[in-house]
C-alpha cells in the first residue's frame, strides 16, 4: 500500500496500479486497497474496470465521504448520471464542507438535461464560494448549454481571474468566442491555453479550426500535421488535416486523411460523409455513393449527408434523385421568420392551370437567375406567377414574360396565393424525370441495391430548360457601346478572378462557396492573347487591377462599377467578345443573353458546373476549365491559353 501511494503521488499510475493490485492479492477485501486501486484505474481512463472496486470499497466504507465521492465520479464518467447524482449527494451529506461534491451534484443534474436545477445550485455555490474557480467554470458550462454564450464568457473569465492556469477554462472561453465568431479573440485564447498545456490535442485541434475560419489554410495545415504527429491514433487529428487540405483544393491529399480518420472511427457518420463528398469532388461517383450509404446507414437523419449526396447526384446528372437531396439545404433565417411551416408549400397544387403561385428568392442573385429557368415551364402550364426578388435584379426580371408580377418585398405577396414556394424547390416541383431505384434512406438491406452509374453524362441526361432569357435595354446598349469604343478596339475580354466572400471574412456557421484564381496565374494564361482587357471583378482590392495590368503588360480597363448596376452589366456582357473568370452572377447573366463564357471551376465544384468534363448542360456554349484534384491550375490555364489562341 505504501509503495502504491508513493507511486501515485509522483504520478506513476502504472506502478501505483501494480502495487495496489499486489495488495489486493494479499487482502482482497481491504477497503483502502479497493479504493486506491479503483481511483488509479480512473486516472488510467479505465472507468468500467474501476467501478467494481469502488463499489466494493464503498460497501465497506459507506460513511467515508471520499470513497463515496470516488464512486460518484466513476458513475459520472460512465454516463450513469442518476447514480452519480445520488452518490455525490450522499458524499456531500457526509462531508458538507467539500465543495467538489456539491459541484458533482450540479454537473450530474446538467448532464441529465436539468439545466435550471443545476444553474440554481451552481449560482448558490458561486455566491458561497466566490473564490472557487471550478464553481465559476461549471456555472459557465451550464449557461453555455442553455445557449447563453455571453453569460458563459463572463463565468469563464471569472474562473480564469481566480486561476490563470486553468486550461479547460481557457479552452471553453476560446470555444465560446469561436461560436460567437470572434475568431481573432478565440485564436488568442487557444494559444494562451496551449502555452499552459502544449500537449492538449483538443485545444490544438480547436486552434487549427479557428485558423481555418480565418482563412489561413496553409498555416492550419502545418498545425494539423503537428497534431497528427502528436496523436496519430486520434481520428480528429486526421479529420482536421483533411479539412485544411480540402480548403486548398487538394482533394486527393484530403481524401487520404479523411480515409484514415474514417478507419480510426468507423462508427462516425460525419467522417463517412466527408469521405463521400471528397470522392464526389474527385469525380469518383460510384465510390462516393457507397460512402454516402454508409453515413446514412449510421444516421438516416443526417441532413448534411442527404444534401451533399444530392449535390453529387446533380453534379453527375442524376437530376430526379439529386433534387430530393437538395431539399435538405438550410433555408435563409429571414425566410423561416416570415414564412414558418406550414406556410411554405413543399409541393405544387395537383393542377396549376389558373392557380396563383408565389415564389420567394433564396441564396444569391446568380441562384435566382439559375432556378428561374424553370418558371416558363410553370407559366406554360397555366400558372399565374408572382416572384419576390432581390431589389438588385428586380428591373431585369420585370421584363420576363413568364413572371406576371415581380416584387422586392415578401410582405407584398398577395394573400390569395394558392401556394408560396421557394425558388430552389422549383426544379423538383416541376420535374417529371423518372426516379431510379436509389433509396431515399439507405439501410444495410438497401445498400446492396445502389446502382452503378454510367460514366458518360450524355447517356442519361434528361433534357433541362435553357437559361432564363433576359434582354438588355437598348439605351444601356448604346451607352456601353460608346464606353467600349473609348477604351480601345475589339476583341473585348472581360475578366473576373474572385467570387464570394473570402473565408477570413465569412463569419458564418457553414462555409459559403468561395472561388478564386490568382491574378499572376490568370495573367500568365492571357499575356500573349490579343484584345482589350476589362476588369469586371466585384469589389476589387486596392491595387489589384494595377497588379493585373502590370502582369499582362498592358492596360486593364476598370468596369467594376457595373456590379452595382446590373442593367449596365447585362448590356456590357451582351457586347463583349469574351468573358473569362470564376463562376459568379455575371456568368449567369452572360448565359441569359445567350453568349458563351469561359469559366474557371475549383476542384470542389458547384454542382451546376458538373464534376467532370469541359462543359455543363446548364450553360450551353460555355467551356469549363477545372482546377486539378491536386489543387493546381496549370493544366486548366494552359487549356485556356490554347483555346483563346485558336479563336477566329
Amino acid at each position: 500500500m505504501e509503495a502504491g501511494l508513493r507511486a501515485y503521488n509522483r504520478g506513476d499510475m502504472e506502478a501505483a496500479k501494480n502495487a495496489f493490485h499486489r495488495a489486493l492479492a494479499i487482502a482482497p477485501d481491504h477497503p483502502d486497497a479497493l479504493n486506491f486501486y479503483g481511483v488509479t484505474l480512473l486516472q488510467l481512463a479505465q472507468p468500467a474496470s474501476a467501478l467494481d472496486y469502488l463499489q466494493r470499497a464503498a460497501h465497506f466504507q459507506r460513511n467515508n465521504a471520499a470513497v463515496v465521492g470516488n464512486l460518484a465520479q466513476a458513475y459520472f464518467i460512465l454516463g450513469r448520471y442518476d447514480e452519480a447524482h445520488a452518490a455525490f449527494h450522499k458524499a456531500s451529506r457526509l462531508d458538507p464542507q467539500q465543495v467538489q461534491f456539491k459541484l458533482g451534484i450540479g454537473n450530474s443534474l446538467a448532464m441529465q438535461g436539468k439545466f435550471s436545477d443545476a444553474e440554481i445550485l451552481l449560482r448558490k455555490l458561486t455566491g458561497r464560494y466566490s473564490q472557487h474557480a471550478l464553481a465559476w467554470f461549471n456555472l459557465g458550462n451550464v449557461v453555455r448549454d442553455q445557449g447563453r454564450f455571453e453569460e458563459a464568457l463572463a463565468c469563464y473569465r471569472r474562473s480564469l481571474e481566480l486561476d490563470p492556469q486553468f486550461t479547460d477554462a481557457h479552452n471553453n472561453l476560446a470555444d465560446m468566442l469561436h461560436k460567437l465568431m470572434r475568431f481573432e479573440d478565440a485564436e488568442r485564447e487557444y494559444r494562451a491555453c496551449l502555452a499552459n498545456a502544449p500537449g492538449h490535442v483538443i485545444v490544438r485541434c480547436n486552434l487549427a479550426s479557428v485558423v481555418m475560419d480565418l482563412g489561413r489554410f496553409g498555416e492550419a495545415e502545418a498545425l494539423c500535421r503537428e497534431i497528427v504527429e502528436l496523436a496519430p491514433a486520434e481520428a480528429v487529428a486526421h479529420t482536421m488535416l483533411g479539412s485544411a487540405l480540402a480548403h486548398q483544393g487538394r482533394n486527393l491529399d484530403a481524401l487520404t486523411s479523411r480515409l484514415k480518420a474514417a478507419e480510426l472511427a468507423p462508427a462516425d457518420e460525419k467522417l463517412a460523409r466527408d469521405v463521400a463528398t471528397t470522392l464526389a469532388d474527385c469525380g469518383r461517383l460510384k465510390e462516393a455513393m457507397r460512402w454516402f450509404a454508409r453515413a446514412l446507414d449510421q444516421n438516416p437523419q443526417l441532413d448534411s449527408a442527404h444534401l451533399l449526396r444530392g449535390y453529387a447526384l446533380l453534379g453527375q446528372g442524376r437530376l430526379a434523385e439529386g433534387w430530393i437531396g437538395y431539399r435538405h439545404r438550410m433555408e435563409p433565417a429571414w425566410l423561416r421568420e416570415k414564412f414558418p411551416e406550414p406556410a411554405l408549400a413543399r409541393t405544387l397544387p395537383v393542377e396549376v392551370d389558373g392557380k396563383h403561385i408565389c415564389i420567394l428568392h433564396e441564396q444569391g442573385l446568380g441562384d435566382e437567375i439559375f432556378f428561374l429557368r424553370f418558371a416558363p415551364q410553370l407559366h406554360a402550364a397555366g400558372a399565374h406567377i408572382t416572384y419576390c426578388t432581390s431589389d438588385k435584379i428586380a428591373s431585369l426580371l420585370a421584363r420576363v414574360t413568364s413572371l406576371a408580377r415581380v416584387v422586392d418585398e415578401a410582405s407584398a405577396l398577395r394573400a390569395d396565393a394558392d401556394a408560396i414556394i421557394i425558388v430552389g424547390d422549383l426544379p423538383r416541383m416541376v420535374s417529371d424525370f423518372p426516379v431510379s431505384e436509389l433509396p431515399a434512406t439507405v439501410t444495410s438491406e438497401t445498400r446492396s441495391r445502389l446502382p452503378d452509374f454510367p460514366m458518360q453524362i450524355s447517356t442519361f441526361w434528361p433534357p433541362v430548360p435553357p437559361p432564363l432569357a433576359l434582354s438588355p435595354l437598348e439605351q444601356r446598349l448604346q451607352e456601353l457601346r460608346g464606353r467600349l469604343a473609348a477604351i480601345g478596339k475589339p476583341p473585348y475580354i472581360g475578366l473576373t478572378w474572385r467570387s464570394g466572400t473570402p473565408p477570413g471574412e465569412q463569419r458564418m456557421v457553414f462555409w459559403a462557396l468561395y472561388k478564386e484564381i490568382g491574378i499572376a496565374a490568370m495573367a500568365t494564361a492571357l499575356k500573349d492573347i490579343p484584345g482589350t482587357f476589362i476588369a469586371l471583378q466585384r469589389k476589387p482590392a486596392p491595387g489589384e487591377i494595377t497588379t493585373l495590368a502590370d502582369a499582362l503588360g498592358r492596360p486593364v480597363h476598370d468596369f467594376t462599377d457595373l456590379n452595382e448596376d446590373l442593367e449596365g452589366m447585362l448590356a456590357l456582357l451582351s457586347e463583349i467578345d469574351e468573358y473569362i473568370g470564376v463562376s459568379n452572377t455575371n456568368m449567369h447573366l452572360r448565359a441569359s443573353i445567350g453568349r458563351p463564357g469561359r469559366v474557371l471551376v475549383p476542384s470542389q465544384p458547384d454542382w451546376r458546373w458538373m464534376y467532370t468534363g469541359r462543359s455543363s448542360v446548364w450553360f450551353p456554349g460555355f467551356t469549363v476549365y477545372r482546377q486539378s484534384s491536386r489543387g493546381d491550375w496549370h493544366t486548366a490555364l494552359a487549356e485556356l491559353n490554347r483555346d483563346l489562341a485558336k479563336r477566329d
